[in-house]
């Protein structure tokens, strides 16, 4: 089988870029031929794809205006139909406005629209046509793919699905993680620094906590808009144990360096950043926000899960870790055993049963 991965630009260093390298390269090994297509982008890959996975860009720059549109259109239907593309998934539902006008000018083709986002997330730029893309998603794709079961829930309860509705969770990209058993009194946090990520109440409730633990630290990994006004922030509140360490390559250094994770997003996508965490055997603290990392954490087990928007709560949670290593190191062991379920092999596994569903060939144990 020949799936192609259809995607905003592979040159772009982020999760989902991440996400379908593995996802891809692992496909590759399974006998399938893989065929990813940027949209735009210049330069290679952010992330190493397999040489023999072919690669292919619809245009340099990002497409403005209903001609550019169009001729793009135009180059995926001519890869589509030279690489015989069996199954083309949407790695991010607004492609649907390029990959369904390919499918009805090549009505074998199969459709899958894999989502990276929950269901109520609200984009800053084009949140409408976004949520056109979703019904058009829904509505035209063989397959709609999310990343967590609650989310499943809320594209069951408010679309019209013609397809099949699936819940495969990303990939684990640190597995057989050796933990050393050291930490430092170091409390870690990263992602984009924007107002979904909630970096400005992990502050509140740090600022509830820096006085009475005079030998911790809190470190920011991520830049964003809100980086001067979260900087400012701190300053204002005299915080003087808080590092923003901007964009951080060496995500695992940070992560075997710390005590602990911590999630403060008022909205996830999933949450992939607790899964890596957690495979370094580090209890994380979450705010139970839509949608993922209830899927991820188990309260009390694993790690904290906090009602939304409360920096009180998710200070008591801080505190509870900070003023006990036993229960840090028993949370961390639990961690590292729950996330044995995002390994690899089980994705890939998901995946073959889907695109044989799609295909009509066999298929495993997805179920609509």
């Amino acid at each position: 089988m020949k799936p192609g991965f259809l995607i905003g630009n592979m040159r772009s260093p982020g999760g989902t870029e991440r996400v379908l390298c593995s996802v891809a390269n692992g496909l590759l090994q399974r006998g399938y031929e893989p065929v990813v297509i940027s949209m735009w982008g210049e330069g290679e890959a952010a992330f190493v794809l397999d040489e023999k996975i072919r690669q292919y860009r619809l245009a340099a720059q990002y497409p403005h205006g209903i001609l550019a549109n169009l001729k793009n259109i135009a180059a995926l239907y001519r890869i589509v139909r030279k690489e015989r593309i069996t199954v083309l998934v949407d790695v991010d539902l607004i492609l649907t406005f390029y990959s369904l006008p390919v499918k009805i000018l090549r009505p074998g083709l199969k459709r899958i629209a894999w989502e990276h986002f929950n269901y109520y997330y609200q984009f800053r730029k084009n949140n409408r046509i976004r949520r056109l893309a979703m019904r058009l998603a829904a509505a035209f794709s063989d397959a709609l793919v999310v990343l967590s079961k609650e989310d499943m829930g809320y594209y069951a309860d408010h679309l019209s699905i013609r397809g099949l509705l699936c819940q495969i969770y990303n990939p684990n990209p640190y597995e057989n993680v050796t933990d050393t058993g050291k930490e430092e009194k170091l409390i870690f946090a990263a992602g984009r620094l924007t107002r979904a990520k909630g970096f400005d109440l992990l502050l509140e409730s740090w600022a509830l906590l820096e006085k009475d633990f005079p030998d911790w630290n809190l470190v920011i990994a991520g830049s964003g808009e809100e980086e001067a006004a979260l900087k400012a922030y701190a300053q204002k509140k005299g915080l003087r144990r808080v590092t923003f360490a901007g964009l951080v390559r060496e995500m695992e250094a940070w992560y075997r360096r710390s005590a602990f994770f911590v999630l403060p997003s008022r909205y996830e996508g999933f949450g992939m950043v607790l899964v890596e965490a957690m495979a370094h055997a580090r209890p994380v603290i979450s705010y139970a926000c839509k949608a993922g990392p209830s899927d991820i954490v188990t309260d009390g087990t694993d790690g904290f899960l906090v009602p939304e928007g409360d920096p009180v709560e998710f200070a008591k949670g801080m505190r509870r870790l900070m003023e006990s290593e036993p229960l840090r190191k028993e949370m961390g062991k639990h961690a590292k055993r729950s996330v044995e379920r995002f390994e690899l092999g089980k994705i890939l596994d998901r995946w073959e049963d889907l695109l044989g569903m799609v295909s009509h060939e066999p298929v495993g144990d997805i179920k609509r």
